[in-house]
């Protein structure tokens, strides 16, 4: 199996530990390691996991950080990116672990805007290029994460397009306006979303359980796909063209929930494509998304060492 890792938001990821952390006042960490992440990039590395070898990531880096985050990349063995260079510089995010409280805290800084760099026509081509020279030779893309605000309003529709044309399947895991705008285009056969952004990108409010039992299953019918909706520590509800799905998520002692939705994605399609039945699916998504939020690496399925 092959699986193309289609990631916009490439992440200088640092994950800090602490006995302890407060608000306004100083706190001094006790351990912390770095990561090449980003969404399709941790479900990357959870898809290598299941199947060595099977993932491919594909991502936007930053030139004036590229080697500090090459560098991590490369020294993932879990981890295959091929990088598209672009102005500016990768982001970065710092995940704070309040070992005592077991709670996780996730800061992002992007660029800020008026230092934004055009990714530039030409970013997105090769972009664009490298995913239509290269899906053929994959059975699906897991396109996930936020675009940065330097990349066309449309770019995520026609990658999405691109492996359509290819007769593959389509994972995709972003929302609001970009996963709207992809509609107007492409249907993904799997659109995977949180609660949150399920009613944010389709209703504006948050729903009650029937109600949004209900949204999820018109709204897979009118599309004619799966859509997949993760709530955390609550059910899992799916629902494929109108057919509705539950199944409970795992309940662990969590270290560092960052990544749980990727990890899930990841186990999810996996699952998907060895047997075409969503309740297994719904099940190893469930599975790896537990693995994952007992460790402190974003998208991994190891135990932790630290």
């Amino acid at each position: 199996m092959k699986i193309l890792c289609v990631c916009l938001s490439a992440t200088i990821q640092r994950t800090v530990l602490f006995d302890s952390f407060a608000v306004d006042c100083v706190n001094r960490s006790n351990n912390w390691r770095e990561d090449a992440s980003g969404k399709a990039l941790n479900a990357a590395r959870v898809l290598n996991q299941i199947e060595p070898g099977c993932s491919v990531a594909v991502c936007p880096v930053g030139n004036s950080n590229a080697e500090r985050f090459m560098h991590l990349a490369s020294n993932d063995t879990d981890l295959y990116v091929t990088p598209i260079y672009i102005e500016g510089n990768t982001r970065v995010c710092w995940t704070l672990l309040d070992t005592k409280n077991g709670t996780t805290t996730e800061v992002v800084a992007d660029e800020a805007l008026n230092s934004l760099q055009i990714a530039g026509a030409e970013a997105e081509l090769k972009l664009l290029e490298f995913v239509r020279k290269y899906m053929t030779s994959f059975d699906a893309l897991l396109f996930a994460g936020s675009r940065p605000q330097n990349w066309s309003a449309n770019i995520c529709a026609r990658i999405c397009e691109v492996a359509h044309k290819a007769g593959k399947l389509v994972l995709a895991d972003f929302r609001g306006d970009d996963l709207l705008g992809t509609l107007k285009l492409t249907t993904p056969q799997i659109i995977k979303i949180n609660e949150e952004e399920f009613c944010q990108t389709f209703g504006g409010l948050l729903l009650s359980e029937e109600e949004l039992v209900s949204a999820i299953s018109k709204k897979s019918q009118e599309l004619d796909n799966i859509i997949v909706v993760t709530r955390g520590r609550k059910d899992i509800l799916a629902s494929e063209k109108g057919k509705n799905y539950r199944v409970p998520a795992e309940q662990v002692k969590a270290i560092n929930t960052t990544a749980c939705g990727d990890s899930f994605a990841a186990g999810f399609l996996h699952a998907y494509l060895l047997a075409k039945n969503i309740e297994k699916a719904l099940k190893e998504g469930a599975h790896c998304a537990a693995l994952n939020a007992q460790t402190i690496v974003p998208g991994s399925l190891k135990p932790s060492e630290e």
